[in-house]
């Protein structure tokens, strides 16, 4: 025994000399101690775990070598996948049992309150009580490493455009505008941490300035990073470019150029304010073909106002709406990059074109000031060469060009300049304008009444590398690299020009001949907008009189930082592409539970292009979606596509069981691309499902910590689907084969719940085998309520899918829930009305079944038959109108129950959450007025059917 403590006492000795050293140093610093701060190589390493492990194995206390077992368990998070954390930890440790783990929480809050060691805070580590101790330690996990890289690939214009390369200033950006998981965004909130990594990452570090992390920690860090799948090639960009912008015109004040204006107007003059970022989404119109355009709003990225934790804490909670929008943004919208949005309403011009579910004195602000739309009735924009016609806000046109004016009032007809077109917009007419190469007297007052006036004479255009936007009247759009030029011209003698850019100094530009441009640059702007006035100085020896006040207009310059290829983030404007929710995460990508629109020239093809990789960026899938598709892609063509690409393979379904993250590459050849992302969540009590050359095991993880409690754990077999078996603890926690066909697993473990649903397999002999036979009996005898039925329901729909078929077998379960549901109130005949319909959805005799089982004798159904479209207007009015009509005919007075039904009817998936506790009374108050849901199922399958092909739809999609 003593040859195996003494070493390990030596070991212990010196590592609490070290941190003790450590924590000395870094007094009063406001930087912590992490564990992986060891300075120990991985010999040391070696040497100290194998003794671990033989103390651990002979079965001796392990409390004596407390801070050797931290070193161990961070070294175990340092190398954690994402995934499970304990299984790997078991692996490497044999002899450690399930009930060591509750003593490392006592080991880590021990060397916090010896050394002042971090202490893991955010919702990230409330959830994973326990193992967020180790990995918290590990400063920079290997499965973070990869986010890491490209985060700052992502953002290395930024990151070159920083004032003060600082480590607080550097972890700002970073915690602001990378796009994160929840771990990777709580690790980026350590501000400070994260910029010390950029600093030592780019060759930036500080000279003399404390040290927050140990520099051989740093170092290890640093190296392990540049040997991270594709992080060599992004680092080395990013070190490029914030070295060439710091050795070239990054900071300071700028050169002084021939033709140059504005003086010191560099990045870094105007770093120690908030930038003028403009927030103001701009409208365009893109045509849908046969003369009909639809309307876009283009939103830009709010995460440069979102600098200040209280602005990005609003923004990530808070939900919003685009005025002219059916639906509500979720909430962090904004911060998920610059996102595009058709609306199928005109913008009210009483209200900001953005607006917040909740209050927000300073965001309020800037929203009432900057985000409306000008007054009407007449709203001008500009066809531009790409086919999309862009709002101009000045209202100026100008000869040979064409424009398409929107209009609230009727559009003037008979005029040779107009020609008839129409727009997607309720609310809003639309009529095209072609201006002639020379406009009369006449043209001009007849397009004053439309409240346009035509262009003066002095034309000032982007020359050189184009704008990345120009309206032609003044407004464009620039990178933070770029030096803008213009080129100016007029058709009248003039002296020179007075150029002020921002209400600096004035620059004097000489005038050429008449008809002849003169050309001006000016240098590299920071963030934000700026305006550049533009005066014309007459010619004093020409015929206007002195008095004559000097035309004046002005330019406003939006600069941005470039962006690189982030999530969501085309390449080129030439696809608008909408993914709803914007934040989908892997398994609801996979579960085709996304709404995917592309948006696009008629004449265009996009091809869609789905990769899976693991935690460490290997990809293990690749493949092409179908054929092209034509544009424009809508949801439901989406839906389709990948419904029939997800069924090709069986081994598909495995290869998203083994990925970490996915992506969707939407390839449109000259239109650019776009990528959009999706990450998997891991949740603290959850199944892993594997799969073993063919055969599948379902094992529990619970990473909540807790051990006053255990999770609960059910099955519920596909030929059951409604018969829970208890899953022993133990047994779910060891893991356990999966027998054919399969079933639901579900688990809950506090606040904490999970559900798969497990596709293991043909349920017998040939094609028949692809089926299940269900059996629901339970529900239609009683032995399982309505209320135990719909929580069930529940558990089926939300639950995720592992194996070939799984989606195919739970949404039969499911359906067949609901069915039983329906039957118990609504009777057997009503279900077989509802079943003929769904055979023949346009059929008018089984419309004719449906109304006439509802109530004889009533004119309740002949109401609901003819106005069913009602449900469209939203829950509200929709339950308004509902309530009135089944009081007016006797069917029911009770509000309630009435708004009941057409949930149950419509969004029975959201039942539990509006009405939890009191699902039991209600389900009983439905069983004595049964028409009511028979009225509400009538409208919901109308509904759902209106503008479908294809096998019926059950269930109706509403906004509500």
């Amino acid at each position: 025994m003593t040859t195996m403590h003494a070493p390990l006492d030596q070991w212990q000795a010196r590592l609490e000399r070290h941190f003790a050293g450590l924590a000395q140093r870094r007094a009063g610093s406001g930087f912590p101690i992490f564990a992986l701060e060891h300075g120990l190589d991985e010999n040391e390493l070696a040497e100290i775990s194998g003794l671990l492990l033989s103390r651990l194995k002979a079965g001796l206390p392990l409390r004596s070598h407390w801070l050797l077992w931290v070193i161990y368990a961070t070294e175990r998070g340092y190398n954690y996948d994402g995934e499970e954390y304990w299984r790997s930890f078991e692996e490497h440790t044999p002899s450690w049992e399930f009930g060591d783990r509750y003593k490392v929480v006592p080991w880590f809050t021990k060397f916090q309150k010896a050394y002042d060691g971090v202490v893991p805070t955010g919702p990230w580590a409330s959830h994973f009580r326990i193992i967020a101790w180790p990995i918290t330690h590990a400063i920079l996990p290997r499965y973070l490493q990869l986010q890491f890289a490209r985060a700052l690939y992502d953002l290395r214009y930024r990151l070159a455009g920083v004032a003060r390369f600082e480590a607080a200033s550097v972890g700002r950006v970073l915690a602001a505008h990378a796009h994160a998981t929840t771990r990777f965004e709580a690790f980026l909130q350590q501000e400070e941490l994260t910029g010390r990594i950029v600093l030592a990452l780019l060759g930036q570090e500080q000279a003399g300035a404390q040290q927050p992390i140990y520099p051989p920690t740093l170092e290890r860090i640093v190296t392990d990073l540049e040997q991270v799948r594709s992080a060599r090639e992004w680092l080395k960009a990013t070190r490029q470019e914030v070295a060439d912008r710091f050795k070239g015109i990054g900071h300071g004040s700028t050169p002084s150029l021939p033709g140059a204006v504005g003086g010191p107007h560099g990045r870094g003059a105007l770093r120690g304010e908030q930038p003028n970022l403009s927030i103001r989404p701009n409208l365009m119109l893109r045509y849908s073909g046969a003369g009909t355009w639809s309307l876009v709003m283009d939103v830009p990225d709010f995460r440069g106002l979102a600098v200040s934790a209280d602005v990005r804490a609003f923004l990530k909670k808070t939900r919003c709406r685009l005025n002219g929008a059916d639906d509500t943004k979720p909430a962090g919208w904004l911060l998920s990059g610059r996102r595009k949005a058709v609306l199928k309403s005109w913008p009210d011009p009483e209200k900001p074109l953005l607006l917040f579910e909740q209050s927000h004195g300073v965001l309020d602000h800037l929203v009432e000031s900057e985000c409306r739309l000008g007054a009407g009735p007449n709203w001008l924009f500009r066809v531009g060469q790409d086919g999309i016609a862009r709002e101009i806000t000045g209202r100026i046109v100008r000869p040979s060009y064409e424009y398409i004016i929107a209009t609230t009032a009727e559009p003037p007809a008979g005029h040779p300049y107009v020609s008839a077109c129409s727009i997607e917009c309720a609310g809003a007419k639309a009529f095209r304008l072609k201006m002639p190469d020379a406009v009369s007297a006449e043209d001009a007052a007849w397009l004053k009444k439309l409240d346009l006036q035509v262009a003066r004479t002095i034309r000032v255009w982007p020359a050189g590398l184009p704008a990345h936007q120009w309206d032609g009247e003044g407004n464009s759009e620039w990178l933070t690299t770029e030096t803008p030029c213009f080129g100016i011209t007029h058709d009248h003698p003039l002296e020179g020009y007075c150029l002020r850019l921002d209400g600096g100094a004035a620059t004097i530009v000489e005038a050429g001949r008449v008809g002849f441009p003169s050309f001006f640059r000016l240098p590299p702007l920071p963030e934000g907008i700026h305006t550049l006035s533009v005066v014309a100085k007459p010619d004093t020896a020409g015929p206007a009189p002195p008095s004559s006040p000097p035309a004046e207009g002005h330019l406003v310059l939006n600069v941005r930082e470039p962006e690189s290829w982030t999530p969501g983030r085309p390449s080129h404007a030439g696809l608008i592409v909408t993914v709803d929710p914007h934040d989908a995460n892997l398994d609801a990508f996979w579960e085709n539970g996304i709404r995917l629109s592309v948006l696009g020239p008629e004449s265009h093809r996009v091809t869609c292009e789905v990769t899976l990789a693991k935690s460490n960026g290997e990809q293990i899938f690749s493949e092409q979606v179908g054929d092209p598709m034509s544009l424009p892609v809508t949801p439901e063509n989406w839906h389709r596509k990948f419904d029939q690409f997800l069924q090709r393979g069986e081994d598909y379904a495995w290869r998203y069981l083994e990925a970490s993250e996915g992506a969707l590459r939407i390839k449109g050849d000259e239109l650019g691309e776009y990528v959009v992302r999706f990450e998997h969540d891991a949740l603290p009590v959850r199944w892993v499902i594997r799969n073993h050359h063919g055969t599948l095991s379902a094992r529990l993880i619970d990473d909540t910590g807790s051990e006053q409690s255990q999770p609960a754990a059910l099955f519920f077999p596909f030929e059951r689907p409604v018969a829970a078996e208890a899953l022993p603890p133990a047994d779910a926690l060891s893991g356990s084969k999966v027998s054919a066909p399969g079933g639901l697993f579900t688990t809950q473990h506090g606040h904490y719940h999970d559900a798969v649903a497990v596709s293991a397999g043909l349920s017998g002999p040939g094609l028949s085998g692809l089926g299940v036979s269900w059996d629901f009996g339970a529900i239609r005898g009683g032995a399982v309520t309505l209320e135990q039925a719909i929580r069930i329901f529940a558990l089926w729909r939300s639950a995720r899918l592992a194996g070939p078929l799984a989606g195919v077998r739970r949404d039969s379960v499911a359906a067949g829930i609901l069915s039983a549901i329906y039957e118990m109130v609504c009777g057997f005949n009503w279900m077989k009305a509802e079943d003929a319909l769904c055979a023949a959805p346009k059929s008018e005799r089984a419309r004719d079944g449906l109304q006439h089982n509802i109530e004889r004798k009533n004119g309740f159904g002949a109401v609901l038959r003819r106005d069913f479209a009602r449900i469209d207007d939203g829950l509200a009015q929709a339950t308004q109108w509902y309530v009135e009509l089944a009081e007016r005919y006797g069917i029911c007075k009770e509000r309630r129950l009435c708004e009941f039904a057409l949930r149950l009817a419509c969004q029975p998936q959201r039942l539990i959450e509006v009405y939890d506790r009191d699902l039991d009374e209600l389900f009983r108050s439905l069983r004595n007025c049964p028409a009511i849901l028979r009225g509400a199922r009538m409208l919901a399958l109308l509904s759902a059917n209106r503008d479908h092909d294809g096998p019926a739809l059950r269930l109706p999609r509403l906004s509500w």
